[in-house]
């Protein structure tokens, strides 16, 4: 499903419209996709406060009031500005209105008529502010939207919470938190970006009829793509023949980086993981992980593994499909060349994590001769670190600076973090699983060793890197279920088999899950 910005949907709105789709249609197939959530997932056996604004959105909105009213529910419209300003089809609607049992009122500040609709409402809906909205919400609105939030009441918003920055997700002063988000056409940017993921809630999807070559159009390079699951093994499977691969990992400050690499990549259904670190660090993670092999290397001054062995690695890195470097390597004049020589002269695909993507960060220009993919996976100070670019303007605008990035980096760069974004041969593809569980010392670490089996068991690098990133999340999703906090990296280890068991049965209700009437697993 592909993601667009409001340019883009603007673009799409006005392509439907050539194609003979008026807005009149439009907007009665938006409406229609609230009043069957409405009608499936709530009932009308509420009472239903409506906020309208004088733009197309406020417009969708009248349209929801009126169609629960003619299904005999208790509906009171709220105009958030004089009735004289609603214009076009709003006003349509609007006057369509006079027509129905409900009650229409005209905000002009919060009072005691508001506040006790608000008190004894059941439902409110949203439709205050749509997608084109562009400055800071103030005045009065502002106090409307904070009354709301603290309403306590079941929230639905009509494509867009009020308030949101559909491109980037910023909050434009105050939002509002809806519990449901019914989305026109195609998701926004801005749903999967935070904080604004924070205020969607549930996501719903309708296409509103747009034809299918305008909601899967060449041009909107953003999407959510769900990888097909693994198939079966053959029964002459063998542990050769399901992939192998090698990490460059650790040191005598860190243990459970090269442990949780290596064995998670085996747990994710890779067949064999070689571990290349120094002997006493090999000695730790073999006692609890005796089906790793192990490769003992030489040992540098500060106890990490030695430039020494760059040649010893780079030849049996002709052996194995993947090879991963920089997990808990700790930074160091000798570190610094065997992690540069390593990226520069294996002939495999690599996966660069934790301290390797430091020390790439000084050494862009490995990247641009490198003739294999290149896997990077950052997190948000490690992103910064690379594009030099400061931390904070990169969170209020992740996808511009991740679409930057590619041009210059030509490697696909996992941005770690909340909906996690890949970026690759210049689309992004948005990660919908994952939560906090994940915030736990080592889960970075296991994730270098699922995008490893993914890809060597998909055959396919971009294919087995969105799979090991959601099935990373999709673990942490069911690991939640039950528990919040005090998640170790252990437990997510050993869910890795429940994650990729659940996802093979339920890879179809997880595929459709942002589309009205089905499953959303979210």
């Amino acid at each position: 499903m592909k993601v667009a910005t409001k340019e883009e949907i603007s673009q799409l709105d006005k392509l439907a419209v050539s194609l003979g789709l008026t807005s009149e249609i439009l907007m009665e197939n938006a409406s229609s996709s609230v009043f069957h959530f409405i009608e499936n997932k709530i009932g009308f056996n509420n009472k239903f406060l409506v906020f309208a604004g004088p733009g197309n959105n406020g417009g969708d909105a009248l349209a929801v009031a009126r169609k629960l009213s003619s299904h005999f529910a208790k509906v009171t419209v709220c105009l958030v500005t004089n009735k004289n300003k609603f214009k076009d089809l709003a006003l349509k609607n609007l006057e369509i209105l006079t027509n129905y049992p409900i009650e229409i009122l005209e905000y002009n500040g919060v009072n005691r008529v508001i506040l006790h609709e608000l008190a004894t409402s059941t439902v409110i809906i949203d439709g205050i502010f749509g997608v084109g909205l562009n400055r800071p919400i103030d005045g009065k609105l502002k106090e409307l939207i904070m009354e709301i939030n603290n309403s306590g009441k079941s929230i639905i918003a009509v494509d867009i919470p009020s308030g949101i920055d559909a491109n980037n997700g910023q909050i434009l002063s105050v939002a509002v938190k809806a519990n449901y988000t019914i989305t026109f056409g195609l998701p926004k940017r801005g749903f999967f970006s935070y904080p604004g993921n924070e205020y969607v809630g549930k996501l719903i999807v309708s296409h509103i009829s747009y034809p299918p070559q305008l909601t899967d159009s060449e041009n909107i390079n953003v999407q959510i793509h769900y990888v097909e699951p693994m198939q079966q093994r053959d029964r002459n499977a063998h542990k050769g023949s399901l992939g192998k691969a090698l990490f460059i990992a650790g040191s005598d400050k860190y243990f459970g980086a090269p442990f949780f690499n290596s064995l998670s990549f085996i747990k994710g259904g890779g067949g064999v993981s070689f571990l290349a670190t120094t002997e006493s660090v090999g000695k730790v993670v073999l006692a609890s992980a005796k089906e790793v092999v192990l490769m003992p290397m030489i040992e540098s001054e500060n106890h990490t593994v030695s430039a020494k062995n760059i040649q010893k690695l780079v030849e049996f890195s002709s052996n194995v499909d993947i090879v991963a470097i920089g997990s808990g390597l700790s930074i160091d004049e000798d570190t610094e060349k065997l992690v540069i020589e390593t990226i520069k002269n294996v002939k495999k695909p690599v996966i660069v994590d934790g301290d390797g993507l430091t020390i790439l960060s000084r050494h862009l220009e490995v990247l641009k001769e490198r003739n294999y993919e290149t896997i990077l996976t950052p997190h948000i100070g490690e992103f910064s670190r690379l594009i030099m670019q400061p931390r904070e303007n990169i969170e209020k605008d992740r996808f511009s600076y991740l679409f930057e990035a590619m041009k210059s980096l030509n490697s696909i760069i996992v941005l770690k973090g909340p909906n996690t974004l890949i970026g690759a041969d210049g689309k992004i593809y948005i990660n919908t699983s994952g939560n906090p569980v994940l915030a736990t010392p080592g889960s970075g670490d296991i994730l270098v060793g699922l995008i490893a089996s993914q890809v060597v068991r998909k055959n396919n690098v971009l294919d087995g890197v969105i799979l090991g990133v959601y099935l990373h999340g999709l673990i942490s999703d069911l690991i939640q279920k039950n528990y919040k906090e005090g998640i170790t990296s252990s437990e997510i280890l050993e869910n890795i088999k429940v994650a990729v068991k659940y996802y093979e049965e339920n890879y179809e209700a997880i595929k459709e899950g942002f589309y009205e009437g089905k499953r959303n697993l979210r």
